[in-house]
Protein backbone atom coordinates (compact mmCIF):
# COMPACT_ATOMS: atom_id res chain seq x y z
CA UNK A 1 0.00 0.00 0.00
CA UNK A 2 1.37 3.46 -0.92
CA UNK A 3 1.78 6.25 1.63
CA UNK A 4 -1.17 8.03 0.05
CA UNK A 5 -3.40 4.97 0.35
CA UNK A 6 -2.27 4.32 3.94
CA UNK A 7 -2.86 7.95 4.84
CA UNK A 8 -6.37 8.01 3.35
CA UNK A 9 -7.35 4.76 5.07
CA UNK A 10 -6.07 6.06 8.40
CA UNK A 11 -7.77 9.43 7.87
CA UNK A 12 -11.08 7.63 7.28
CA UNK A 13 -10.64 5.48 10.40
CA UNK A 14 -9.95 8.58 12.50
CA UNK A 15 -13.31 10.07 11.56
CA UNK A 16 -12.03 13.64 11.85
CA UNK A 17 -14.85 15.06 13.95
CA UNK A 18 -15.27 17.33 16.96
CA UNK A 19 -13.86 14.71 19.38
CA UNK A 20 -10.73 14.25 17.24
CA UNK A 21 -10.24 18.00 16.82
CA UNK A 22 -10.85 18.74 20.50
CA UNK A 23 -8.27 16.11 21.49
CA UNK A 24 -5.83 17.55 18.95
CA UNK A 25 -6.34 21.13 20.13
CA UNK A 26 -5.91 20.17 23.79
CA UNK A 27 -2.72 18.24 23.00
CA UNK A 28 -1.39 21.05 20.80
CA UNK A 29 -2.13 23.77 23.37
CA UNK A 30 -0.48 21.72 26.12
CA UNK A 31 2.83 21.78 24.24
CA UNK A 32 3.26 25.56 24.37
CA UNK A 33 1.45 28.30 26.33
CA UNK A 34 1.52 30.55 23.24
CA UNK A 35 -0.81 28.16 21.45
CA UNK A 36 -3.42 28.34 24.20
CA UNK A 37 -3.20 32.16 24.10
CA UNK A 38 -3.79 32.20 20.34
CA UNK A 39 -6.96 30.17 20.69
CA UNK A 40 -8.25 31.97 23.79
CA UNK A 41 -11.55 33.66 23.08
CA UNK A 42 -12.08 31.86 19.77
CA UNK A 43 -15.40 30.03 19.51
CA UNK A 44 -14.82 26.27 19.88
CA UNK A 45 -16.95 25.48 16.83
CA UNK A 46 -14.93 27.96 14.78
CA UNK A 47 -11.70 26.44 16.15
CA UNK A 48 -12.65 22.92 15.13
CA UNK A 49 -13.74 24.02 11.65
CA UNK A 50 -10.50 25.95 11.21
CA UNK A 51 -8.40 23.03 12.42
CA UNK A 52 -10.13 20.52 10.18
CA UNK A 53 -9.69 22.83 7.20
CA UNK A 54 -5.99 23.30 7.96
CA UNK A 55 -5.41 19.55 8.24
CA UNK A 56 -7.20 18.92 4.95
CA UNK A 57 -5.37 21.78 3.26
CA UNK A 58 -1.90 20.67 4.37
CA UNK A 59 -2.49 17.02 3.49
CA UNK A 60 -3.92 17.87 0.04
CA UNK A 61 -0.86 19.96 -0.79
CA UNK A 62 1.00 16.71 -1.41
CA UNK A 63 -1.14 15.89 -4.43
CA UNK A 64 -2.47 19.15 -5.83
CA UNK A 65 -0.45 22.17 -7.06
CA UNK A 66 -3.49 24.46 -6.74
CA UNK A 67 -3.80 23.51 -3.07
CA UNK A 68 -0.11 24.31 -2.60
CA UNK A 69 -0.94 27.90 -3.54
CA UNK A 70 -3.70 27.88 -0.92
CA UNK A 71 -1.24 26.66 1.70
CA UNK A 72 1.15 29.42 0.64
CA UNK A 73 -1.67 31.98 1.05
CA UNK A 74 -2.52 30.57 4.47
CA UNK A 75 1.12 30.82 5.50
CA UNK A 76 1.29 34.42 4.33
CA UNK A 77 -1.88 35.25 6.29
CA UNK A 78 -0.30 33.76 9.40
CA UNK A 79 2.74 35.96 8.82
CA UNK A 80 0.64 39.08 8.12
CA UNK A 81 -1.26 38.45 11.37
CA UNK A 82 2.10 38.66 13.19
CA UNK A 83 1.66 35.21 14.70
CA UNK A 84 5.46 34.88 14.77
CA UNK A 85 5.37 31.19 13.98
CA UNK A 86 8.59 29.40 14.77
CA UNK A 87 9.86 26.22 13.07
CA UNK A 88 9.46 24.24 16.30
CA UNK A 89 5.80 25.28 16.44
CA UNK A 90 5.14 23.63 13.10
CA UNK A 91 6.86 20.53 14.45
CA UNK A 92 4.61 20.71 17.53
CA UNK A 93 1.55 20.98 15.26
CA UNK A 94 2.62 17.88 13.30
CA UNK A 95 3.53 15.89 16.40
CA UNK A 96 0.26 16.82 18.14
CA UNK A 97 -1.64 15.74 15.05
CA UNK A 98 0.24 12.42 14.94
CA UNK A 99 -0.40 11.83 18.66
CA UNK A 100 -4.08 12.41 17.98
CA UNK A 101 -4.06 10.04 15.02
CA UNK A 102 -2.35 7.42 17.18
CA UNK A 103 -5.15 7.82 19.71
CA UNK A 104 -8.00 7.63 17.18
CA UNK A 105 -6.77 5.16 14.56
CA UNK A 106 -7.02 1.62 15.98
CA UNK A 107 -4.57 0.37 13.32
CA UNK A 108 -1.94 3.05 13.94
CA UNK A 109 1.62 1.75 13.61
CA UNK A 110 5.02 2.91 12.33
CA UNK A 111 3.94 2.56 8.70
CA UNK A 112 0.87 4.73 9.23
CA UNK A 113 2.98 7.24 11.15
CA UNK A 114 5.32 7.45 8.16
CA UNK A 115 2.40 7.77 5.74
CA UNK A 116 1.06 10.77 7.67
CA UNK A 117 4.53 12.34 7.90
CA UNK A 118 5.14 11.88 4.17
CA UNK A 119 1.72 13.27 3.28
CA UNK A 120 2.07 16.34 5.51
CA UNK A 121 5.70 17.06 4.62
CA UNK A 122 5.18 19.34 1.61
CA UNK A 123 2.42 21.37 3.25
CA UNK A 124 4.53 21.92 6.35
CA UNK A 125 7.51 22.82 4.18
CA UNK A 126 5.40 25.48 2.43
CA UNK A 127 4.21 26.82 5.78
CA UNK A 128 7.82 26.96 7.01
CA UNK A 129 8.96 28.86 3.94
CA UNK A 130 6.18 31.47 3.94
CA UNK A 131 4.94 31.85 7.53
CA UNK A 132 8.23 32.17 9.36
CA UNK A 133 10.22 35.39 9.49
Amino acid sequence: MSYGESFRASYDRCNIDEDFLTFFLQHFCSTNPRFAERFCGVDSEQQTKMLKASIILVQNAAENPYIRNNVKSLAKRHKEMNLNIKPEELVAWRESLLATVANFDPLFDDDIDQAWRATLELGIEIMSKHAID
